[in-house]
């Protein structure tokens, strides 16, 4: 749960793998530039390296599960060859992997081949959070956020298709006033349910502490207060019931495999 801007980078269809990679050096100097005027903090070095593709750039393919109606589940589609560099944006902000893979065109699931509707393009899609620099006030948090959707509008220009989906509302009208108001409210929410299941007794089921970044948030009392009176007490303790619940499942099976 958190604030966050989802992406995805699609290279034409008919590029070539030279090309893709000098797309991909021009996202990198790009973000360079984005460093130098003091916009990010770090800008790591590409990479085709196959564990780190693995680890940064899965793709996933929903199939529904057979005999149970209304369920799904999803597969891994790991990348065949690509190019990949860090961003890190700022401190408490999700930093943000970019670059170019290429994906089987199908996959094969319980002996079937299914493809991945994808296609064999170069394309990328991943996500950053920025909500918890938010943790370092309202600025820190601007330039974070404002940043990760400058950037990514930026590929555009380089001739990718990008597509954007900002949950802070700030893209694609750059709206400073809709994206703080939907900070607050999903400060307030996350901190309401992170204080109801720390409040209820169902979080101690095979466990103590109940963690999250929002505790740490200066404001976090006040947050806490106006996200239960938004939410409603009854809501709120039954998030917590059944989150403490599945926090209990979990904690049993992982000691079981133990």
């Amino acid at each position: 749960m958190g604030l966050t801007v989802h992406f995805k980078l699609t290279a034409p269809a008919e590029f070539s793998q030279a090309q893709a990679k000098r797309f991909v050096e021009a996202m990198h100097r790009v973000a360079l530039h984005f460093q130098r005027e003091g916009l990010v903090e770090k800008i790591g070095p590409m990479s085709s390296d196959a564990k780190t593709l693995r680890r940064f750039a899965l793709d996933w393919l929903v199939v529904p599960i057979p005999c149970q109606p209304n369920t799904s589940t999803g597969v891994e589609i790991e990348p065949l060859a690509g190019w990949l560099f860090c961003v890190d944006v700022g401190r408490d902000c999700e930093p943000l992997w970019l670059g170019l893979c290429r994906y089987p065109a199908t996959v094969r699931i319980a002996g079937k081949e299914l493809p991945t509707r994808g296609g064999s393009d170069w394309r990328l899609s991943g996500f950053a959070k920025t909500q918890y620099a938010s943790l370092h006030g309202w600025e820190h948090f601007l330039r974070c956020h404002r940043t990760v959707v400058q950037f990514l509008a930026a590929s555009k220009k380089l001739g990718l298709r990008v597509n954007i989906t900002d949950e802070g509302g700030y893209w694609p009208r750059r709206s400073v006033a809709a994206l703080r108001r939907n900070l607050d409210g999903m400060n307030r929410l996350v901190a309401a349910t992170a204080g109801a299941i720390k409040d209820s007794g169902e979080a101690r089921i095979g466990s103590g502490k109940v963690l999250s970044p929002i505790f740490a948030h200066r404001e976090f009392e006040r947050l806490e207060a106006e996200g239960a009176q938004n939410a409603g007490s009854r809501r709120l303790q039954h998030m917590a019931k059944v989150l403490g619940e599945e926090r209990g499942r979990k904690r049993r099976s992982n000691s079981t495999s133990e």
